[in-house]
Order: structure tokens, then sequence, then C-alpha cells
């Protein structure tokens, strides 16, 4: 490559970068938007809370204790059950 083409491309790649900075420097800034704020919601408590902790204190299996954990997870992981 000849002289005269490099310094022509290095030439180029300068007004490039000069252009780049003049235009970031000249643009207007966006106003910082307001953050969204969401209250917070308090934990209502499950129907079955009593009943859970008494349950987790057994050790041994009692029905009404299946009971309570099944309709516990089915609440936590679908959504569904008995709500308060």
């Amino acid at each position: 490559m000849s002289r005269v083409v490099k310094l022509a491309a290095a030439a180029a790649f300068g007004g490039l970068l000069v252009a780049v900075a003049v235009v970031s420097t000249t643009r207007p800034t966006a106003p910082p938007s307001a953050p969204i704020l969401v209250p917070d919601e308090a934990p209502r408590p499950n129907a079955y809370s009593a009943e859970l902790k008494r349950c987790r204190t057994i050790t041994v299996p009692e029905a009404p204790c299946d009971a309570v954990w099944d309709a516990e997870r089915t609440r936590f992981f679908h959504g569904r059950g008995r709500q308060p």
C-alpha cells in the first residue's frame, strides 16, 4: 500500500472519530426518569398458619397434616387453593 493511501485512511479514521466525539458531546441528554415506586404488599397470613406450625413439630405422619401441607404446596406452586 502506498504512503498516500495510508495517510488518507488515517485521516478518514481520525475525521470519523472527531465526528463521533462532536455528536456525542452536543447531543442533549434525556432527563432521568423518576423511579416507579410500587407499594409493598404486606404478606397475608395463611389460613393454615397455626396448623402448619403444629405439623412442623410432629414426627409421625398424620392425615390432617398431610392435607394441610398438600394444600400449602398447591397454593405456593400453582397459586390455587384456599386463600384467607
